[in-house]
């Protein structure tokens, strides 16, 4: 008698085997690096951060959480070369990217724009180094647009972050797009 019988059910669990172990390394071993890789989750967090940075640590107006400083606000749009009071927490000198502690290889654009929140019918915050108000047009003709940072690609997928702030009594929207 041969004892061979059992060779192609042997070589059918064996081959199974293996292909079980190679989809598992596929489907698994990509997962493991994840943290260590950048991703849209983690530039949603950033996006926030430098939002919560911008609005509360850069342009804290003091009053309440949504009221900015109007002197350091105008300070951080206009392209001034001295803090007017000597008091804004930033140096301006300092590309924003620095001044918001994003790493290299990622950019931002902060702009404060008026209007809806959501979106709808937004017109640019302009100064004109004295006070800060809603433009009626799409640009700011006698004035500065309160925009900081690189400016947005055309194409490209950015995230953005939204907060809501009173500025020289003005209610605007600090826009923050990060790509």
């Amino acid at each position: 008698m041969n004892g061979r019988g059992q060779t192609t059910i042997d070589f059918a669990i064996g081959t199974s085997v293996f292909l079980v172990t190679v989809a598992f390394v596929v489907a698994f071993v990509p997962g493991i690096f994840q943290p260590f890789a950048e991703g849209p989750q983690e530039e949603l967090a950033s996006v926030d951060r430098i939002a919560d940075t911008v609005v509360h640590d850069l342009l804290d107006g003091g009053d309440d959480t949504t009221t900015l400083d109007r002197e350091c606000t105008i300070y951080l749009f206009n392209d001034t070369d001295t803090d007017p009071t000597g008091t804004c927490p930033f140096d301006d000198s300092d590309p924003l990217s620095e001044q918001v502690g994003l790493s290299e290889g990622h950019h931002v654009n902060v702009t404060v724009v008026g209007g809806d929140p959501n979106g709808g019918s937004q017109n640019p915050v302009c100064t004109d180094g004295q006070h800060v108000t809603v433009s009626d047009t799409d640009d700011c003709t006698g004035g500065v647009a309160l925009n900081a940072g690189e400016p947005v690609p055309s194409s490209g997928a950015s995230v953005i972050g939204r907060r809501v702030v009173h500025v020289d009594g003005t209610t605007a929207t600090v826009v923050v797009r990060m790509w």
